[in-house]
C-alpha cells in the first residue's frame, strides 16, 4: 500500500504479468491534487477491492447568462436528457457536455432505472442510451421505452462503440447514431438536429432595418453543419453583419485565395480539414498583418480544447451554443 504512489513501482514487475503500464498513473494523479492543495489516499480489503480517493477545494465557475433567440431557431437550454450508461466515466462525460450547453441531465447506470423514471411519468425531452449495458442492451431499451405513452415521441440517440451493429439488432428506434468516442461537437450537432426545424438549411430573413456601420467587416462562417450555419447566420444578421459560408477548412482556404477576409468564424470539427488544420495553413500562408482575424466557434469548452486553438494560431475563441453577445464582443476585438 505504501508503494501505490511511487513512480515506477509495481507489484508485480515480471515481463509476463497480464497488466502493462508504467506504474506512473497513482503518482502523477497524487502530485497533480497535491499541487492543487489536496489530498490523495487509498483503502483496500483483501478480497473486497480497493477504493481511491482525493479531496480538493475549488472555487465554483461562474456560468454566463444565455441569451435565446426567437425565429423557431434550436435551443438547447433547459432540455432534459435522460443518459443512460452503465460506465461512470461515460455518464459523467456526456453530462458535463450537456449541462455546458444549459442543458439538465439526469444520469442512470441501469437500463431498469431509465424504464421506471419513464414509467412514473418523468419528462424529458431526449435520451442518449448506450449499447452495450447490463440487464439489456440499447435497443432493447429503446424498443421498451416505444411501448410507454410518454416514450413513444422522444427523441433517442444511441451511442455505441461498435463500428457496426450485429443484423440481429435494428436501431429502427433511435433518431441519431453515434460511434463513441462521441466528441462534443458530435455531440452538439445531433442534438441539434433532434430539436431544429424541418427545414435546416433555409436562411434566415432579412432584417428589415439599415445594417450598423459595424457591418463594413468582411467575415467568413467555416461550419460543416446545417443547423449552426442557421444559428449563426441568424446572429451575424441581427447584429447587422454578412457573412460568406465554407462547409469545411478547405473551403475556407479557397475562399480566401479568391477574397480577402477580415474575420474568420472556424468550427474546429469539420470534415475534409478540421479548423485547427486550416488555422495553421492560414498562419503560415499569410503573414500575421495581412491575415484574418480567426475565431474559434466549437462545442469543446474544456481549457484544454482553448489552448489547442490559440496553439495552432487562432486569435479568439467563442464557445457554443454561441450567444449573441459573445459573438458580438468578439467582432468587437477584431475591429480594435
Amino acid at each position: 500500500m505504501n508503494r501505490l504512489f511511487e513512480s515506477f513501482s509495481q507489484v508485480d514487475a515480471s515481463t509476463s504479468r497480464r497488466y502493462g503500464g508504467t506504474g506512473l498513473g497513482l503518482a502523477i494523479s497524487k502530485r497533480i491534487v497535491e499541487l492543487m492543495d489536496g489530498t490523495m489516499w487509498a483503502e483496500s480489503q483483501e478480497g473486497e477491492g480497493s477504493t481511491f480517493h482525493f479531496e480538493l477545494t475549488a472555487s465554483e465557475a461562474a456560468v454566463p447568462a444565455q441569451i435565446d433567440l426567437d425565429g423557431g431557431l434550436p435551443k438547447l437550454a433547459a432540455k432534459r436528457i435522460l443518459v443512460v450508461d452503465d460506465n461512470a466515466t461515460n455518464r459523467e462525460i456526456v453530462s458535463r457536455q450537456t449541462r455546458s450547453w444549459g442543458m439538465e441531465p439526469v444520469a442512470v447506470a441501469l437500463p431498469s432505472e431509465a424504464l421506471a423514471l419513464i414509467e412514473n411519468g418523468e419528462h424529458f425531452d431526449v435520451a442518449a442510451l448506450d449499447m452495450l449495458m447490463p440487464e439489456m442492451d440499447g435497443c432493447e431499451l429503446a424498443r421498451r421505452i416505444r411501448l410507454q405513452p410518454n416514450g413513444q415521441a422522444l427523441p433517442l440517440v444511441l451511442l455505441t462503440s461498435l463500428a457496426g451493429l450485429p443484423q440481429a439488432r435494428s436501431t429502427e428506434d433511435f433518431d441519431v447514431q453515434l460511434t463513441k468516442p462521441v466528441r462534443a461537437s458530435q455531440l452538439y450537432n445531433a442534438l441539434l438536429g433532434v430539436f431544429a426545424d424541418p427545414e435546416p438549411n433555409a436562411l434566415p430573413p432579412a432584417v428589415d432595418r439599415e445594417a450598423p456601420e459595424t457591418s463594413s467587416l468582411r467575415i467568413l462562417l467555416a461550419e460543416d453543419n446545417p443547423v449552426n450555419q442557421k444559428v449563426a447566420l441568424r446572429i451575424l444578421e441581427k447584429l447587422g453583419y454578412r457573412a460568406d459560408v465554407a462547409s469545411n477548412g478547405l473551403e475556407a482556404l479557397e475562399a480566401l485565395e479568391r477574397k480577402p477576409y477580415d474575420v474568420v468564424l472556424m468550427d474546429v470539427q469539420m470534415p475534409e480539414m478540421d479548423g485547427l488544420d486550416a488555422s495553421r495553413r492560414i498562419c503560415a500562408r499569410w503573414p500575421a498583418e495581412s491575415r484574418p482575424r480567426i475565431v474559434a466557434m466549437t462545442a469543446n469548452a474544456m481549457i484544454e480544447d482553448r489552448e489547442a486553438c490559440f496553439a495552432a494560431g487562432m486569435d479568439d475563441y467563442i464557445a457554443k451554443p454561441v450567444s449573441p453577445e459573445a459573438l458580438a464582443e468578439a467582432l468587437s476585438r477584431a475591429r480594435a
